[in-house]
């Protein structure tokens, strides 16, 4: 019997071993029973990715659909859907040239980082914009046993100043740019986080936000960091998503990465996004 066989409410397929699984079975037509969505969160704890063929979904499915995971989190900087503020809108198009090219894990800047996300993309280019996500647990567990000896214990500072969200707060003024440096300070985070749901030890670092390890020298910090970022996006680790109009993602932002291409510049890409904060998480 396969890894996805002990489900009976949704489908899990696997994409490759271990991580990513595509979801059939899903039937929005009536609101998300207790049992589908207890399945579909364990699914995420056992594969970390789960895909969705296209719906047609209302703000508040998507956002019920997020609530199967935790509760809804703030977010980041991103403007909302007018009458649903859990719903960032994320827009990119000719006037406004993608951002995200870049691996990265969700709004780790903030100690409360949510812990996953939901998208649906509503409006594709012609071509490309496709996503990668990297497993931070295969990379972990592909390591030495030296090398994992070395990370364990080992906190890394992560911060918005001089990422993506640095320029997006910039287009939306001076004020803003002073709230968030007020509000929001570099925080650090183990480089080896334990999974509080599933217990997996994984990497936990990424290009776009973890600026250096603490309590090593600079010239070892950088050079381990750089390493780090090679590591953990090695094409072992990683599955590459081809989108259709209406598809959804969820995944765990604390166990993965993602990188969004942006070879489709200057066509629009235009996405909703739902992140969500675990309960289990809370409580660790």
């Amino acid at each position: 019997m396969g890894a996805a066989a002990a489900y009976l409410h949704i489908r899990p397929v696997p994409q490759l071993p271990g991580f990513a699984a595509r979801v059939d079975g899903l039937d929005f037509s009536a609101p998300l029973s207790a049992e589908v969505k207890a399945e579909l969160h364990r699914a995420l704890n056992q594969f970390g990715l789960l895909t969705i063929e296209p719906h047609t979904l209302t703000p508040a499915q998507h956002i019920d659909l997020a609530s199967a995971f935790g509760d809804i989190a703030p977010g980041a900087f991103f403007p909302r859907l007018p009458g649903h503020d859990e719903v960032e809108v994320i827009r990119s198009d000719r006037e406004h040239p993608p951002e995200l090219n870049v691996w990265h894990s969700d709004v780790t800047w903030r100690r409360d980082f949510p812990t996953g996300t939901v998208i649906q993309l509503i409006e594709l280019p012609e071509s490309g914009g496709n996503t990668a996500w990297a497993c931070g647990r295969k990379a972990f567990q592909a390591l030495s046993e030296g090398m994992k000896t070395y990370l364990r214990g080992l906190h890394a500072t992560h911060s918005w100043t001089g990422s993506l969200v640095e320029d997006a707060l910039r287009a939306s003024g001076e004020e803003a740019m002073v709230n968030a440096v007020r509000r929001f300070q570099p925080v650090s985070h183990p480089l080896v986080r334990r999974h509080p749901e599933t217990g997996d030890e994984v990497l936990f670092a990424n290009e776009a936000f973890t600026r250096r390890i603490d309590g090593v020298p600079m010239r070892e910090s950088r050079a381990m960091l750089e390493f780090l970022r090679e590591w953990m996006v090695q094409p072992e680790f990683v599955y590459s998503h081809r989108w259709r109009a209406g598809a959804l993602a969820v995944w765990d932002n604390r166990s993965t990465q993602h990188h969004a291409a942006a070879d489709y510049w200057p066509q629009t890409r235009l996405l909703h996004r739902v992140t969500f904060r675990s309960q289990a998480e809370s409580a660790a």
